[in-house]
């Protein structure tokens, strides 16, 4: 008889531990964001991933009917601009409630009210609006509650109940900079720059450095304040250095906050370029400090007409006695393929 009990209660224990090994497992497989920065107001989505997460285990089994619930929470910065799109999901779901909390975070409650079978998931996705900007980085999570019924499905593995997706969302600049660029010409520097939106702006200070490291003013243009529609700018630095000299744009707003714009950079060799006389009658005299510095030497008309130009021989004196009146272009290339360019007049 004792011996028939414990038989009894062995065969209860199997029967009980094999019923209690069988378990579904609901939870979530990740939570992405359609993109990890958004601007304000710009629009996207929200992915996340659920189901029963038991394919490949044999013990694994079905998610009995409202056994599990999925709290998805969206941080205050967005805000959900339409339907929840539930068509990649392959079992019935429910939306069991959305509304927001204290802090302003969207809170969405989703069930599947005729549970879910073995292995079978799916991905939910909320079409989300960013509406206000951080500068700290932001989750949005989806939380599993399991075992609401009874007898309860269990929970295979505790470690996809809660998962997150970071995000951050910025303020619109206050300029919007699509261009700037530097030119050398005739030893000077000029700047030109291009906007496609600007707000609260005042003034962009021009800043000027030999090693990219220490910077120093050397002017000021106004803004246009208030623009959406396309702006240009552009500024001459008069006596840039010897050698690599290096600029960029304090962007300065009205309350005085500034942004700085990328590094543009130009190079200048003081070749000490002396022309005499000019005006001109027959000879053009030419002074340079130094020669190996120059690849070729030209005199054009204000049309763009070339009437001499030096080719490999240069010479320190070019002959004008052929060349009628006017206004001309002295143009010399150097060997690193900028130009030193000055006007010149020939008179008689």
């Amino acid at each position: 008889m004792q011996l028939k009990s414990t038989f009894l209660v062995l065969l209860f224990c199997i029967l009980a531990f094999t019923k209690a090994a069988a378990q579904a497992d609901p939870g979530s497989a990740g939570i992405t964001f359609s993109k990890s920065v958004f601007q304000v107001k710009e629009q996207g989505s929200l992915r996340v991933l659920i189901g029963n997460y038991t394919e490949g285990i044999s013990s694994g089994t079905a998610l009995k009917p409202y056994d599990a619930i999925f709290t998805i929470t969206i941080p205050s910065l967005f805000s959900v601009t339409g339907e929840i799109d539930l068509k990649a999901v392959p079992f019935p779901v429910i939306l069991v409630s959305q509304m927001m909390n204290a802090f302003g975070s969207t809170i969405i409650v989703l069930t599947a009210p005729k549970g879910i079978p073995k292995g079978a998931n799916g991905t939910v996705i909320i079409p989300v609006v960013a509406v206000s900007g951080s500068a700290e980085i932001l989750y949005a999570t989806v939380k599993t509650d399991f075992n609401l019924s009874y007898p309860p499905s269990g929970n295979m593995l505790p470690t996809n109940d809660l998962a997150s997706a970071p995000v951050v969302v910025v303020s619109p600049l206050p300029v919007i900079l699509s261009s700037f660029k530097v030119y050398s010409e005739n030893l000077k520097a000029n700047l030109f720059w291009t906007t496609t939106q600007e707000k609260n702006s005042e003034r962009f200070d021009i800043e000027r450095s030999q090693d990219g490291k220490q910077w120093e003013q050397i002017g000021s243009v106004s803004s246009a304040f208030e623009s959406s529609e396309k702006q240009n700018y552009r500024f001459t630095d008069s006596s840039p250095k010897d050698g690599t000299n290096y600029y960029r744009l304090k962007m300065v707003d009205k309350d005085q906050s500034f942004t700085h714009s990328n590094m543009c950079q130009a190079n200048f060799q003081n070749i000490r370029l002396e022309i005499y006389p000019n005006p001109v009658a027959e000879t053009l005299n030419i002074r340079l400090g130094k020669w190996s510095d120059v690849i070729s030497i030209a005199l054009l008309s204000s049309d763009g007409v070339i009437h001499y130009e030096s080719g490999k021989t240069l010479s320190e004196k070019i002959d004008v006695r052929a060349f009628k009146n006017g206004s001309y272009i002295f143009k010399l290339k150097k060997q690193d393929n900028t130009f030193v360019t000055q006007r010149i007049m020939i008179v008689r």
